[in-house]
């Protein structure tokens, strides 16, 4: 298997079949934020990116967000996602500890966790290094 290939690939991430990933066990979302939520370097995160994220808890997923912006405190668009899912921040992507920071967080394993992002040398490396399906979004979806 290459690690730089994604397990799906689809156009944003409202092309995802979140159905049948459910069906198949999978119940922990981790979402990578720029270019893959909203554009990179965005302040403000779309309203209709936040109405997603709580419709996919509302249908049973647990959901987080891995991100390897190093703001913290003064980033808006991090703040505006805590007070919703947990969001780890300075993730150090593709390496596996943010991964699992998240993972931990959301009590979740590699088995039942799916990774979407848009970066090969990231978000898919990292997932397939730890054994977690990775799905890899072509254009930004949220902004």
């Amino acid at each position: 298997m290459c690690l730089l290939r994604a397990t799906e690939t689809v156009e944003t991430i409202f092309d995802v079949d979140y159905a049948r990933l459910r069906a198949a066990g999978k119940r922990v979302l981790l979402f990578d934020l720029d270019n893959t939520l909203g554009r990179r370097g965005m302040e403000h995160l779309p309203e209709r990116i936040i109405d997603f994220l709580s419709s996919l808890s509302e249908r049973g997923f647990v959901v987080g967000v891995l991100t390897n912006r190093k703001r913290n405190a003064e980033d808006p668009a991090v703040r505006t996602l805590r007070a919703h899912v947990p969001v780890v921040h300075a993730a150090g992507k593709p390496a596996g500890r943010g991964f699992r920071e998240l993972l931990d967080l959301l009590d979740g394993s590699p088995a039942d966790a799916v990774m979407i992002g848009d970066r090969r040398l990231t978000d898919i490396l990292g997932a397939n290094r730890l054994g977690i399906h990775s799905i890899r979004v072509r254009s930004r979806s949220g902004g």
